[in-house]
């Protein structure tokens, strides 16, 4: 996968009247470059979840984005145990699972993640941008 993973800083700030403008734009650019052959979007599982809390029909919405566009274009991405998981669990012990999800999935996938707190990534070996 090349692109960018969302976490659910970013879905929230980005999907619902939380975040400012300027956040839902980049965010609507990005899925909108994804679904135009651009680069891919991965939404971990976990990130998904906790968005869906502030957001109840964040999930269809998603849900029609990834199965109208292309094929591998937008992606829901679940956890498993992979080395990075663990690895990451272990040197993160107190961690929030949809942080560690995001993290993991980035890592993996050698791609940044978008958030609107790159601060909370700053301890693992991952890249993280501001929205």
């Amino acid at each position: 996968m090349s692109g960018y993973i969302l976490d659910e800083l970013a879905l929230i700030a980005g999907l619902t009247a939380q975040g400012e403008e300027h956040h839902r734009l980049e965010l609507s650019r990005l899925l909108i470059a994804a679904i135009d052959s651009g680069p891919s979007i991965g939404v971990p599982a976990l990130c998904l979840a906790v968005a869906a809390v502030r957001r109840p029909a964040l999930p269809g919405h998603l849900a029609e984005l990834v199965t109208g566009g292309p094929p591998g274009a937008i992606e829901i991405i679940g956890l498993r145990r992979t080395p990075d998981v663990v690895l990451l669990r272990a040197e993160h012990p107190g961690i929030e699972w949809p942080v560690l999800h995001a993290a993991s999935t980035a890592s993996q996938s050698q791609v940044p993640i978008v958030t609107t707190a790159p601060g909370r990534y700053t301890e693992t070996v991952v890249e993280a941008i501001r929205l």
